[in-house]
């Protein structure tokens, strides 16, 4: 039973230890961002969702702990403590291991890379409409009026553009952050983000 507590024994130690020592902490924190890390970098989970796992593992852990403390019997006593020790290293983890801030100014980072490849998209759109009179749904047309902007990035997927004559609406998505942008040429113009 000792050897399946070890790792988790092992793990709040160094989140405790990471704790009163910031270097440790910085170290641990960059080594885990660039295993993580890939060409568009490191897929984030909103703070919502993190807020989420930590409320439910804070209530799953004590009541377990409860439930482990009432019961006599033995065996049945430490399963419940060892399940309780996963639900409250959980929530340690999330609120002891994770850097909210990081994650919010991440996912404000990846969602301007969004934005600007939105803004790209509003520069060929009223390209297309001087000469056109009406604006494009069709992305891969729209690829040609892109010659002075600096193009779609490929880490962003655009999921929807909405186009009629006189205004046009894109969604779009970076695929490391946990929010969508949208941008609508209904407020004032089309270069403006909605």
């Amino acid at each position: 039973m000792f050897y399946l507590a070890t790792p988790l024994l092992f793990f709040i130690l160094v989140v405790s230890s990471a704790g009163a020592n910031p270097a440790l902490y910085n170290i641990l924190e960059q080594s885990l961002l660039a295993a993580g890390a890939g060409a568009c970098g490191e897929k984030i989970l909103a703070s919502a969702t993190y807020q989420q796992i930590s409320q439910f593992s804070i209530i799953a852990g004590v009541v377990l702990l409860i439930s482990g403390i009432l019961l006599d019997k033995k065996a049945v006593k430490m399963a419940l403590f060892s399940l309780s020790l996963v639900g409250l290293g959980a929530w340690s983890y999330i609120h002891y291991g994770i850097n909210f801030d990081e994650v919010n100014r991440q996912t404000f980072t990846y969602n301007s890379i969004a934005e600007q490849t939105l803004a790209n998209i509003a520069e060929a759109q009223d390209r297309y409409k001087s000469e056109n009179d009406t604006y494009l749904k069709d992305l891969n047309k729209l690829y040609s009026h892109m010659a002075g902007s600096h193009g779609i990035d490929q880490c962003v997927d655009i999921l929807k553009i909405d186009a009629t004559w006189n205004q046009w609406t894109a969604v779009a998505k970076h695929v490391s952050s946990p929010e969508k942008v949208v941008w609508s040429s209904k407020s004032g113009s089309s270069l403006k983000k909605g």
